[in-house]
């Protein structure tokens, strides 16, 4: 019954994230597993192509609009003589009561017609800003010799356009990235100013926020030409709007070509599969582009095609030959775990546990911020049933008391025994919690009558002593580094080809 469960849950867990899991799509051969994850990744960039260009579209219609909508043109003029008038005199107070009228109507025009932009800069030909909506600290501001005289708006404003974008760039006076449509403000063939429409970027952001159909590690982003986010990383708990820089090289070898596919080691350090596509606005050009993490597409395939893959990957385990790694002399005073019990490491005290021989050693740790080790008893779940769970008691502790969601990519598993017996079982209940292949490692010698597991958190090394009979040897001793992942040895059994 409980096996039945857990292959249900797994069944879920494949069809509840589409992108890369077209089970029927993909073969036990892995050559064209990345051409089926490119054509999901396509058709996710294209959607949020479709709803960027669609909003776009909109507010550049709104803004190219204004010129000629009577009540702006007519605010425009009024306001301005009274701002220079008030420079000369002080205004009656008739006049002051009119315009303050006037102010109230157009805010009100504003929330009726303009309010998909954060604020309008109403600027005369010197620079001067003599109106907005919000009167933030840009107002009653010379923008020609004022603070932000540097700003990409300035700069643009100098050239005298016609009409004009301006990228997105931090914006003091806001204190948020902003973007601005100028458009001239024509009397007569005259230009007295401009109407500068400023857009926030949350708009933008929230098109980009939507998760569904992306899996654990997919994720859709903007890029503009200076190697900046446009938008914010779903894996990332500091701001990345304008903050996080991407690789130089990998950003414009994607703007030269335009359109296409890439496997690329992403800003967080792991290899991803990308599609990608420029997209105008305007006078700027950005960057869009849909990608996934190679692990989460690896076990993807492997939970799809887990019944003819795990009994090959077993038997991979069993003829492969560990590579004997360095004794590291004898640690300080360990933390000892015994059967059926796991604890964690305090104070950087290395984790230990004697006698694995039907049994299972388990290792969970996230580099640099704790580990944990457990000794599971054949009485476990991992063999299939019993009244113990360690996998699960370790994951659940983790998960509530160590870790926020986004660390979980970096969680590390080693799994430790001289069979194999739970070892389909383990990996079956890992995956269901969310890990990938490549975050498992497994620790094994067929030859082994028992083995001592020992993980020092300081330096991140799991170190398995298998004793060997009639070996006449102190042991061989075997390191995480020296061993591959199981996500590498399914790479090998499906003949992975990027």
């Amino acid at each position: 019954m409980a096996a039945r469960v857990r292959m249900a849950a797994l069944a879920l867990l494949v069809l509840a994230c589409p992108l890369g899991t077209a089970a029927a799509g993909l073969q036990p051969s892995g050559s064209g597993i990345a051409e089926e994850v490119y054509r999901e990744l396509d058709r996710v960039r294209e959607d949020r192509r479709s709803d960027l260009t669609a909003y776009l579209g909109r507010i550049q219609a709104l803004a190219a609009a204004v010129p000629a909508d009577p009540a702006m043109r007519d605010y425009f003029r009024v306001k301005s003589r009274y701002h220079q008038l008030a420079r000369r005199q002080r205004p009656p107070a008739e006049a002051v009561a009119a315009i303050e009228e006037l102010k109230t109507r157009i805010r009100i025009h504003y929330l009726e017609k303009y309010h998909a932009f954060y604020d309008i800069l109403f600027i005369d030909e010197t620079g001067f800003v003599f109106s907005t909506i919000r009167r933030q600290a840009d107002y009653h501001q010379d923008l020609f010799a004022g603070e932000q005289q540097r700003s990409a708006l300035v700069a643009r404003l100098l050239d005298q356009p016609a009409e004009a974008f301006v990228d997105f760039e931090y914006y003091q006076v806001s204190d948020e990235p902003s973007a601005f449509f100028v458009e001239p403000m024509l009397d007569e063939g005259k230009q007295l100013g401009w109407f500068v429409l400023q857009c926030a970027v949350n708009k933008i952001n929230s098109i980009f926020a939507r998760e569904e159909g992306l899996g654990q590690t997919g994720e859709v982003f903007l890029v503009n030409r200076q190697q900046q986010l446009l938008t914010e990383s779903r894996f990332r708990p500091e701001p990345s709007i304008l903050n996080l820089h991407l690789s130089a090289a990998n950003i414009e070898s994607k703007f030269a070509e335009g359109e296409g596919h890439k496997i690329v080691t992403d800003y967080r350090g792991y290899r991803a599969l990308t599609s990608f596509e420029m997209v105008s606005i305007l006078d700027s050009e950005w960057l869009l582009i849909a990608k996934i993490d190679e692990d989460e597409v690896i076990t993807r395939h492997f939970l799809a095609h887990r019944e003819e893959l795990m009994p090959e990957l077993e038997a991979r385990i069993r003829v492969l030959q560990p590579e004997p790694g360095a004794d590291p002399g004898p640690p300080p005073v360990p933390t000892v775990v015994d059967l059926d019990e796991f604890r964690k490491s305090v104070d950087g005290r290395p984790l230990v546990t004697y006698g694995i021989s039907t049994c299972t050693g388990v290792v969970m740790d996230l580099p640099g911020k704790f580990a944990y080790l457990g000794h599971a008893s054949t009485y476990d779940r991992m063999y299939g049933a019993g009244e113990m769970d360690l996998l699960d008691h370790m994951f659940q502790r983790i998960s509530k008391f160590e870790i926020v969601p986004y660390e979980r990519r970096g969680l590390r598993v080693v799994l430790a025994a001289p069979h194999t017996e739970s070892l389909s079982a383990a990996v079956e209940e890992l995956l269901r919690f969310g890990f990938f292949l490549s975050q498992i490692r497994f620790l094994h010698h067929p030859e082994a009558q028992s083995a001592t597991l020992v993980h020092d958190p300081r330096t991140g090394d799991t170190l398995a002593e298998w004793s060997i009979a009639g070996a006449g040897t102190p042991g061989l001793l075997q390191a995480t580094a020296a061993s591959p992942s199981l996500g590498d040895l399914v790479k090998e059994l499906i003949d992975y080809s990027d």
